[in-house]
């Protein structure tokens, strides 16, 4: 009986898969909770001492979409401060693997994984902004003077943001939760489960609909067969950073219902909701959809050609 039971948890002298992934999920949460809360108590002390005393205007403050930007950078560095020691950590303990093996090798490949995952965010966001353009949905404009001074340092400090939600991020649900999971369920229902997961950490951000959720949950597909076809965390964390560098610091777009400035002054993306995203961003309307969609055929391209360079290599 006592060895039937330990079964459910303990596989050749190991927590099963679905524990580890489980307990992982659980300390990520709580871990978040012990970085950022602080930051953000912080931050209400600062509002009160520049005279924001009124608690509806403190809640006001603290809305997603009023927060600066280096408010989500100072949270995003705590996090991932937090998270790169909790996942080697459970990776060697828990897993009882080393910390590289969760997609951090290098090959040959891996600079071309970098290049497909940074260009195709670009030509994706690129192709978005032409649309909305053409079809009307948003005016542009160029920034000049102390607007474009200005508009430069909140870009590089917003290209260091994406830079740690994509690395942070990439770890969580295509690292060790998706590395995990595909031991105990196999690759379709990990990458599914993660998948939704991804799709739900996001359902918090101000704007957030059924639409959003369906379109980031199948971010969360095409970047988990970014991992799949490569093994490695290279190309879906340069799509991750590609596609909100982009959309946000280039092109002036919402990234996931927060406007982050950028380099052109663009107005009425709030046009053709269904289509656009509105307030969300792209991510919130079907140009969005469109724009993932179109990522598993170039990565199951990329797959192909780079699975026959490294055969054909003599160096590995």
């Amino acid at each position: 009986m006592t060895g039937g039971l330990s079964s459910l948890f303990v596989l050749e002298g190991r927590l099963r898969s679905g524990w580890r992934a489980g307990a992982y999920l659980v300390s990520y949460v709580v871990g978040l909770l012990v970085v950022q809360l602080p930051i953000g108590i912080l931050y209400v002390a600062l509002l009160t001492l520049q005279g924001v005393g009124d608690a509806s205007e403190l809640l006001a403050a603290m809305q997603p979409d009023r927060l600066p930007l280096w408010f989500y950078f100072l949270l995003k560095a705590a996090e991932l401060v937090m998270l790169l020691p909790l996942t080697y950590v459970a990776r060697r303990l828990l897993d009882r693997r080393d910390f590289a093996s969760l997609g951090f090798r290098r090959d040959r490949g891996v600079g071309f994984d970098l290049f497909v995952g940074l260009a195709l965010g670009g030509v994706q966001m690129l192709v978005i902004f032409v649309l909305g353009w053409m079809g009307g949905w948003l005016s542009v404009g160029l920034l000049g003077g102390p607007a474009l001074t200005q508009s430069l340092a909140a870009g590089l400090l917003a290209a260091l943001l994406f830079f740690l939600v994509a690395v942070g991020e990439e770890l969580v649900f295509r690292g060790y939760l998706l590395v995990n999971l595909c031991e105990g369920i196999g690759p379709v229902l990990a990458l599914a489960l993660t998948s939704l997961l991804f799709g739900l950490f996001h359902g918090l951000n101000p704007n957030f609909s059924l639409l959003a959720w369906v379109n980031i949950t199948l971010a969360g597909f095409v970047l988990g067969y970014g991992w799949l076809i490569t093994g490695k965390l290279w190309l879906p964390m340069a799509y991750h950073f590609s596609w909100n560098f982009f959309q946000g610091t280039v092109f002036s777009l919402p990234v996931s219902g927060v406007r982050y400035g950028g380099l052109l002054a663009v107005t009425d993306w709030g046009a053709a909701p269904i289509v656009t995203g509105a307030a969300f961003g792209p991510e919130g309307g079907i140009v969005g959809t469109l724009a993932l969609l179109s990522a598993f055929p170039v990565f199951w391209l990329w797959g192909r050609l780079r699975r026959r360079g490294l055969e054909e290599s003599p160096i590995r």
